[in-house]
């Protein structure tokens, strides 16, 4: 599975050389620089768990138009609005019972990887279309900081003890992987959006294919207009729900890297894993704050479904 990602991913770069294209347009009432960073964390729910720890920081510029990775991310049609993003992210995971020192008693990788990456999200307003690509690269593995950035938190945390057992996590490895999601508007209403949404992702350290569902209710702009704030309008609110299911023929985290195996020997994954998520938005003109819980069947066969908390901050200048 492996090869085949990479393989797949080759192909689409061959693809998109020629009919990818490179626009940023922006309307003059929008933000022409934004920060947007996500953090997720089990500690709500006093678990330190499987997924324990993750953070995505985006920051949208137009000058990240010119990267050369930019020529091999989807646009949503000739008028697309499009926002460029460089990108971080790290998500850190740990087994059950992260004080087990024996190897074979550990029933989860400890794993992490750290990841940059070229973004590009782009909405059609007028065939509510809105079509998400990034291409990222990074490391799995000690190299990602999973380690040295949990019990750094846990040391300064009263409630929370040193994670023992890394010494145990993922070898060191290459991550390299491409991601497309295409969302299409259903329910248009003034107070109710309905849309579907279907996507994948190829590489290391994820290859899946993934469909979906996201509504939302309250008073906003339409979802396709733009990428959710605007010096247009004061306030906006709204409480969503998505869910999707997710076909997964490849896990890093659980199979290990592109050249080395996990050391945990899982021999079965499950193929679908059902994820939703749900919460709450509130926006005044270019900040935006999003608060939600995440929901997710066990990725193994021995394995418990699981959830978490995150919390997204989105501030445009």
């Amino acid at each position: 599975m492996k090869t085949a990602a990479i393989l797949f991913i080759l192909l689409f770069f061959h693809t998109y050389q020629i009919t990818g294209q490179i626009s940023s347009e922006t309307r003059e009432n929008e933000p022409k620089l934004i920060f947007d960073l996500n953090v997720a964390n089990d500690m709500t729910f006093f678990t330190d768990q499987y997924f324990t720890s993750g953070i995505q920081f985006r920051v949208y510029a137009p000058f990240m138009a010119k990267s050369p990775f930019s020529k091999i991310l989807v646009h949503a049609g000739k008028n697309a609005v499009n926002y460029y993003a460089l990108t971080l992210t790290q998500n850190i995971y740990t087994p059950i019972y992260n004080d087990t020192l024996i190897l074979q008693e550990i029933p989860y990788p400890f794993a992490s990887y750290l990841l940059f990456g070229n973004r590009l999200e782009s909405y059609n307003p007028q065939h509510r279309l809105k079509v998400t690509s990034e291409i990222q690269l990074g490391v799995i593995g000690s190299l990602a900081g999973g380690e040295i950035f949990q019990n750094t938190l846990h040391n300064n945390i009263a409630i929370a003890d040193p994670v023992e057992g890394w010494e145990n996590q993922i070898s060191n490895d290459l991550c390299i992987q491409y991601s497309a999601l295409l969302e299409k508007g259903v329910i248009g209403a003034r107070w109710l959006e309905l849309n579907v949404y279907g996507g994948a992702i190829l590489g290391v350290p994820h290859t899946e294919a993934q469909v979906g569902m996201y509504a939302r209710f309250g008073f906003f702009n339409d979802y396709f207009q733009n990428i959710g704030i605007s010096k247009n309008r004061k306030w906006q609110a709204w409480l969503f729900c998505a869910g999707d299911v997710n076909l997964v023929a490849y896990n890093a985290v659980l199979e290990g890297g592109l050249f080395n195996e996990s050391p945990y020997y899982l021999q079965t994954i499950n193929p679908v894993i059902w994820h939703t998520r749900f919460g709450g938005t509130l926006v005044y003109k270019t900040i935006k704050l999003e608060i939600a819980q995440e929901v997710i069947s066990p990725s193994y066969p021995t394995a418990y479904w699981f959830r978490w908390a995150y919390a997204s901050l989105m501030v445009g200048f």
